[in-house]
């Protein structure tokens, strides 16, 4: 009777192992079909072939954007939840909102919560680690780039089912990569031995990795970047300057990058633009004086286009761009 049932519970195994590797299949071939775009964080596991570990902007989402009749901060690990997508330029696709209830239309992804910290929920989706033919993940690591080096974002192609099951189909490169380059001290710096942290003195270059001309846009106040913490501290921080808040676009902001140009700009972290606030406390400080054991990343946004500009803006590229993370002491991951 006993071995009866060891057999019966390995036959079990197989028949859900045949079916999860089944619904996959399907879905890929009847799923709808779509990009993310991604940021990778780790290279190779030598025991199990080359693999691609990757993160998407969807896997850390700020409580704002939950939409539920439960707070956020009742999530629990493993709980089911759906990330509702929205097309942006180029079929990519962005988070609309997370939701614990299973939408009734539309194009959403089902993950699990891992944690929520910060203001942040972490989920994962069962995308988050891309096989490769062996051998080829070492050239795909040096492609994406390294931590204090220029980063390229891959756009992994998805089918999703009906169910909200995923599966990995392919991938691109995007036409754009980001540099963060960071300095402890201003050249006006002359603070002494034992000074407590500076906000950092960054440097973000974009180029264009592409074979065409493509646009982006900034201005002096550098509205086309902005400052997100990531949850570290379970502390929930948000920039205290609302200046770009909307960022619209004028002709002046717009600057072409042939293939290969580069644009940089040079951001002081430690001046009022970039101060923080913290939730529940009042008033706004520099990052070095508000969250020193914090880690934050720089985002670049394209303005909105006005009616009118099209024009101006025909090479614009549209999307989101995500620093390396940095914080005070010099780290970036």
């Amino acid at each position: 009777m006993r071995k009866i049932l060891v057999v019966i519970l390995v036959l079990s195994q197989f028949a859900v192992l045949g079916f999860l590797a089944g619904e996959r299949e399907w879905i890929r071939h009847s799923g709808e079909r779509i990009f993310l775009r991604t940021a990778p964080i780790d290279p190779r596991d030598p025991f199990r072939g080359d693999f691609v570990t990757l993160s998407y902007s969807i896997n850390t989402v700020d409580v704002g954007r939950f939409r539920s009749s439960v707070l956020a901060t009742s999530l629990k690990r493993e709980d089911k939840v759906f990330a509702v997508l929205k097309p942006s330029a180029n079929g990519v696709y962005q988070l609309d909102y997370l939701s614990d209830r299973k939408p009734s239309g539309g194009l959403f992804l089902r993950g699990r919560v891992s944690r929520v910290t910060g203001g942040q929920i972490q989920v994962r989706y069962g995308i988050e680690q891309y096989f490769v033919q062996q051998g080829s993940g070492k050239d795909i690591e040096h492609k994406r780039g390294t931590r204090d080096g220029l980063q390229i974002p891959m756009e992994v192609e998805v089918a999703i089912g009906s169910s909200g099951r995923a599966a990995l189909l392919a991938y691109r490169w995007s036409p754009i990569g980001i540099r963060l380059e960071q300095s402890l001290e201003a050249p006006s710096d002359n603070r002494g031995e034992g000074a407590p942290p500076r906000s950092p003195l960054l440097t973000l270059t974009l180029k264009n990795v592409s074979k065409e001309p493509l646009q982006v846009a900034d201005n002096d106040l550098h509205c086309g970047f902005s400052l997100h913490s990531e949850g570290d501290t379970d502390r929930r921080y948000s920039m205290a300057d609302t200046r770009c808040s909307p960022y619209i676009l004028k002709e002046s902001d717009v600057i072409t990058l042939a293939p290969d140009a580069e644009y940089r700009a040079q951001i002081d972290t430690a001046l009022p633009r970039w101060y923080v606030l913290q939730e529940g406390v009042i008033g706004s400080a520099s990052i070095a004086a508000a969250a020193p054991n914090e880690r934050f990343r720089m985002v670049y946004r394209p303005p909105i286009v006005m009616e009118g500009m099209d024009g101006s803006a025909a090479q614009l590229w549209q999307g989101e761009l995500v620093s390396p993370a940095f914080n005070v002491r010099g780290r970036v991951d």
